[in-house]
């Protein structure tokens, strides 16, 4: 399909949806200031940089302490290890003096640091400082210092900047600024110049930094409105960054009395959906108006007046913490209240949807409230908007409100659904939370994941918004039982999807725990106040990664996380089957082997970059290999040469066999990471690492010089993609961003050594034409062999080189649609696959096997490679992958 953005892919809160979204249809475009995920951490410059003096001394101070550096700065991003004394009579004294008596040979400058707030919790302390240079807020500057319950030094952050070298003097004026940042937007109502910004712009292994005017530009387009922050550079007047911002909207309520007439509010709501038999139950902390003062029912929806009755009482839907309207109009109505009990029902004044969301928004403020009980900065009325119609099958939170469009294309409103409204006010709950210490919560994927989070917990059922279409009432949005995300092969640049990674791990924390929420809760509001979130779009590895590091501070008992915390093997495992581990951040250093003589044992070397103490957690570093057809993996440990270096041995083989493998560490739990090929081990697995043992070349279809294979047709009359067609010729990249080399989705270079030519599946008209810009389309597209000989070989292979896309970043639908493969034996006339996989990768794979694991080798052989687009009507953008392809090197 030619797939745009699933969602906003905000990252900074506002108008966040819980399914795809359309501001920039709207309004206009986002600007993005990284382009596309940060890879896993390089693991030879960070063994580099703990090289480093700065880093020596530190370590031979503190033995056990591990670090992450952050690569463009420089400086260390995430710290831990065993306590480290410092003194002081308050923690921001004790992390100032730790930042002056250690923290200096990083280049951290004090002087610039203005404390922003201190969380205490029942284990640990965190320290947050943020950065002003010459006076100038520096976005994202921030240290932290964690401290233990005996107020020493567990842990620090250092994602500050040293030297800025900057001028300071704005070219570009205010008044500019406001007219840069909103001359592509529509729908605007204004605008507003806010301040000056330090940006600093992190790039391979350097920060560049810009001087910035901070833009507010507001839209509204029907019922939805946009909240705009920009940066324009205040030299250039470029518009480096724009995303939805965050208005925050205080609300008071007032106290009621005692009475005589008395009131039991109950209105008929969904359970959880409309899936379950409606209850009825009274209306909590509801407003009511007796003798012109508020009154509020208690959690059960009761409130005595303190009025002799009869007496009128004015009720409308709106409490202490949810105010509900359809097209801006309240429902409310008026009944006189006799002396005594009276029960009043608001079903005749509001409609399920309304009355069902007012309920669903009480018991997640409660949720909240239960889990963390000092956060005040939810308790107001929040507006809560029901049967929008300028949009259909979705919701949103602004920043300001939650909405919730009306029934329509098949979809149910999803006010009637009670996790999504959990998950619409779990945005609000990431977004106020974070402003109460001082600071955003921008990643987009961890405010997708912990929005899910929110709602979970509260119905500790993993399947969100079943039957949320209203002719399945098995369909849902996201679910956490099953096909867990896992990264980083499952990291796509969606927030959505990004999000299931970090929302799955909680998940199975709460199920490995054997369904202790208590746990659950204890170790999530602990971890919270660390702030990973305070990363932009594309740094997901870095926060979850963070997470995991702050949930083990938090389990543990002694301020020493190398000797294991109380439910270390819980937490380590149910993160690990995320991909979050801790060895997440490990690398292999391995050059693939592609030939080896017959007989000879086979070596593979490899080097283990790992920062965290991984005499602790490192069980091994493995091998796993096969012969030939061979269904299962032979695993075996390498061998430690010492320092980071290892190797083993795979037994000789014949002349003709190929031999797969691929290489991961082990975690003391049997987890599995660092992967190479990464996703090799994968259910449905990317391609394996092969060997050729004893193998000659005899024939070669390398798309330039060589065509020793015959002819080859690219497309067949049965094939019905309406676009993306195979051609044979120069390949033309194509990005997410044009330029950027991160963001490919298309290859723009053939495989062949000196060659200029490939088969692939059609071109866009240049490397800056749209995303998808003839992809494969509404179906499927072959490239087929003519018939080839192989009756005079003995054991004879086929190698090819293919690239297959179906997940870029910002590509919806990853991982749908199929590449396959098939051999024939009879000329065409029947077919067996050689591949079929819906795991891509946008990079040029190897793939080798021998012809008769598969067919009875014949001088009848034909090959063909097909690549599909399915077409899923009534699936987001109807079910297809954005899938580009290419073969090369035959």
């Amino acid at each position: 399909m030619k797939n745009s953005t699933r969602s906003i892919g905000l990252t900074v809160l506002a108008a966040l949806s819980l399914l795809s979204a359309s501001a920039q249809q709207r309004f206009g475009p986002e600007v993005e200031l990284l382009k596309a995920p940060v890879p896993v951490p390089d693991a030879a410059y960070q063994r580099a940089l703990r090289q480093s003096s700065a880093w020596s001394v530190f370590a031979a101070a503190h033995p056990k302490w591990s670090v992450e550096f952050d690569e463009a700065s420089g400086k260390p991003h995430r710290a831990f290890g065993p306590p480290i004394a410092t003194v002081g009579a308050t923690p921001e004294e004790r992390a100032l003096n730790f930042i002056a008596a250690e923290l200096g040979r990083f280049g951290v400058p004090a002087a610039e640091l203005v404390h922003s707030t201190t969380a205490p919790t029942p284990k640990v302390t965190y320290v947050h400082f943020a950065q002003e240079h010459a006076g100038v807020p520096v976005v994202t500057g921030r240290l932290l210092v964690k401290l233990d319950a005996l107020g020493r030094v567990i842990g620090f952050s250092t994602a500050v900047h040293e030297p800025i070298t900057l001028d300071m003097q704005p070219a570009v004026s205010g008044a500019q600024a406001v007219a840069l940042a909103a001359a592509d937007l529509v729908h605007v109502t204004d605008s507003e110049w806010q301040d000056l910004r330090i940006l600093p712009v992190p790039e391979a292994r350097s920060v560049k930094y810009r001087l910035v005017h901070q833009v507010q530009v507001n839209t509204l387009f029907g019922d939805t409105p946009g909240k705009f922050q920009c940066w324009v550079d205040a030299h250039s007047g470029e518009l480096v960054y724009r995303k939805n911002l965050v208005v925050n909207h205080e609300h008071g309520h007032d106290d009621g009395g005692d009475d005589a007439a008395e009131a039991q509010v109950n209105a008929t709501v969904y359970d959880l959906s409309p899936l379950q038999p409606t209850v009825v139950e009274g209306l909590p902390e509801l407003r009511l108006s007796v003798n012109g003062s508020f009154l509020f029912t208690d959690l059960e929806g009761y409130v005595p007046t303190g009025v002799t009755g009869p007496v009128d009482a004015q009720m409308q839907l709106r409490g202490r913490w949810s105010i509900v309207t359809t097209n801006n109009v309240m429902p409310s109505f008026t009944t006189s209240l006799a002396e005594g009990l009276n029960t009043v029902s608001f079903d005749a004044n509001a409609n399920i949807r309304e009355r069902s969301a007012y309920r669903f928004v009480n018991k997640i403020h409660t949720h909240v409230k239960t889990w963390i009980p000092s956060f005040t900065s939810m308790d107001f009325a929040l507006p809560t908007k029901v049967d929008l119609t300028t949009d259909n099958c979705n919701a949103f939170y602004d920043g300001s409100s939650i909405n919730f469009y009306a029934e329509a294309n098949g979809c149910r409103s999803l006010a009637t659904v009670g996790d999504v409204v959990y998950h619409e006010y779990g945005h609000g709950i990431n977004d106020f939370y974070y402003q109460s210490q001082s600071s955003a919560f921008i990643n987009g994927g961890m405010n997708e994941g912990y929005a899910d989070v929110w709602a979970f917990t509260l119905t500790q059922q993993p399947i969100l918004a079943q039957g949320w279409q209203l002719d399945d009432v098995n369909s849902y949005i996201r679910r956490y039982d099953e096909n867990p995300k896992v990264y980083p092969v499952d990291l796509v640049g969606q927030v959505h999807a990004d999000g299931e990674i970090i929302a799955g791990a909680w998940w199975d924390l709460y199920r490995l725990s054997n369904w202790n929420m208590d746990l659950v809760r204890d170790l999530f509001v602990a971890a919270y106040p660390g702030l990973q979130a305070n990363a932009f779009n594309g740094q997901e590895g870095q926060a979850f990664r963070d997470v995991l590091i702050d949930v083990l501070q938090a389990d543990d008992d002694d301020a020493d996380l190398t000797n294991g915390t109380p439910n270390g093997s819980v937490i380590i495992e149910a993160f690990a089957i995320h991909g979050i581990t801790l060895l997440s951040n490990a690398d292999l250093l391995h050059d693939g082997l592609t030939v080896a003589d017959a007989v000879d044992p086979i070596t593979i070397d490899a080097t283990a970059i790992i920062t965290f103490p991984f005499t602790t957690y490192l069980a091994s570093v493995d091998l796993h290999y096969k012969v030939n057809n061979a269904s299962a993996w032979t695993s075996v440990p390498m061998t430690d040469l010492g320092g980071s270096d290892y190797t083993a041995e795979i037994p000789g083989q014949p002349a003709g066999s190929v031999v797969a493998y691929y290489l991961s560490v082990q975690d003391v739990l049997g987890q599995e990471s660092a992967v190479q090929p990464v996703g090799a081990a994968q259910a449905d697995p990317n391609l394996p690492y092969y060997i050729l043992v004893g193998c000659e070349l005899r024939a070669t279809e390398d798309g330039d010089n060589n065509s020793q294979l015959g002819l080859w047709t690219t497309g067949l009359p049965t094939d019905n993609a309406i676009s993306g067609e195979w051609e044979q010729g120069v390949p033309i990249a194509s990005y997410g961003t044009p330029g950027d080399a991160s963001t490919i989705v298309q290859t723009g270079t053939q495989h062949t050594p000196g060659g200029e030519l490939c088969f692939y599946t059609g071109n866009a008209a240049s490397t800056s034409s749209p995303l998808g810009e003839n992809d494969v389309d509404g179906g499927s597209t072959t490239l087929i062999s003519s018939t080839f000989s192989v009756a005079a070989y003995e054991d004879p292979v086929v190698t090819y080189w293919r690239w297959y896309t179906n997940n870029p970043p910002s590509g919806a639908n990853p991982n749908a649609d199929w590449w396959q493969v098939y051999i024939s034996n009879n000329s065409g006339t029947t077919w067996v696959p050689v591949e079929d996989t819906r795991t891509g990768e946008r990079n040029w794979r190897r793939k080798a096997f021998r012809i008769q694991d598969v067919v009875t080798p014949t001088a009848t052989m034909r090959l063909k490679f097909i690549a599909s687009d399915s077409l899923r009507p009534g699936q987001n953008l109807d079910g297809g992958s954005l899938v580009e392809a290419a073969v090369d090197d035959i």
